[in-house]
């Protein structure tokens, strides 16, 4: 019995491609996942269970501001004629000055 030489290059081939694939096998043993498409699910339960997400700046909520200023920004913008007051017209977004 005789192996002819293109089953003998299919043969080595095929052994070829599963050295090949062979290699991937203990890349995919190590993942944590169980799935290849499971997203970063693993890094946004560690960001949810997270005790404090936000600095402690955040939980400052007391903004100072000068009423006085505050009230002359609003006299001026409400007082029609101001040239420094700008009013959108229209959907395009095209400014004209009142």
């Amino acid at each position: 019995m005789f192996i002819r030489k293109s089953d003998c290059l299919k043969v080595i081939a095929g052994l070829a491609i599963a050295t090949l694939v062979s290699g991937c096998a203990d890349y995919m043993n190590r993942r944590d996942t169980v799935t290849l498409g499971s997203g970063n699910a693993m890094e946004a339960n560690i960001g949810i269970h997270t005790i404090t997400p936000f600095p402690a700046a955040a939980a400052h909520t007391y903004i100072p501001g000068d009423g006085r200023a505050v009230l002359t920004a609003q006299g001026r913008y409400l007082t029609p004629g101001d040239p420094d007051v700008v009013i959108q017209s229209g959907a395009s977004g095209s400014a004209e000055v009142q």
